[in-house]
């Protein structure tokens, strides 16, 4: 249970984080759960299971007006498993630029990343994966073990939301070596 409360509050603070930076409009707390996580009546007065209560919650379950699918999985684009820390759990999201044909340096991320390009294109290298090409809209889970680096291959600039899901002492980038003779070639 303590873990399932934790990825929530790492999910929700993350689905805000989003909804606050891609304009979408925020979410608000679910009111129907009460502390012990156990569903509460959703009119006043009501009991679970009641005629009141069930009505109340079918109107509760739309707040959005339009809501769009970016990201659902628990693999990296590596195809790595997600693993969540599981001490000192904090979420830190930045904005990357990058200008036309600027690049990042090589790295790697020992947390849980997700990515989402707020404009223009990039096109990220993994080594022992390949090229993958992202457009503006398009979500990922990034790649925690693999060395990777980002080039902006639009006309323009691109802007990356990365949310890192950090813990266990660990940092949300870790620079690396480019791949090379001592390291696995990129395919």
């Amino acid at each position: 249970m303590i873990e399932t409360n934790r990825v929530a509050r790492g999910l929700f603070a993350f689905a805000l984080i989003l909804s606050v930076s891609s304009g979408l409009p925020a979410i608000a707390a679910d009111k129907s759960l009460t502390p012990g996580a156990k569903p509460g009546p959703a009119a006043p007065g009501a009991k679970p299971g009641e005629d009141a209560a069930s009505g109340a919650e079918v109107s509760d379950k739309v707040p959005y007006t339009s809501v769009r699918d970016v990201f659902s999985g628990d693999k990296t684009v590596a195809g790595e498993p997600l693993v969540f820390p599981r001490r000192n759990e904090s979420i830190k999201s930045v904005v990357v630029t990058l200008g036309p044909g600027e690049a990042t340096a090589w790295h790697q991320h020992g947390v849980p990343t997700f990515g989402y390009i707020l404009e223009g294109e990039l096109t990220v290298t993994y080594e022992g994966v390949g090229k993958r090409v992202y457009r503006k809209g398009d979500g990922f889970l990034e790649a925690m073990h693999a060395t990777h680096r980002g080039v902006n291959t639009g006309e323009g600039l691109v802007q990356v939301l990365a949310v890192f899901m950090l813990g266990d002492g660990k940092q949300p980038t870790i620079p690396e070596q480019a791949p090379g003779e001592t390291r696995e070639k990129i395919q």
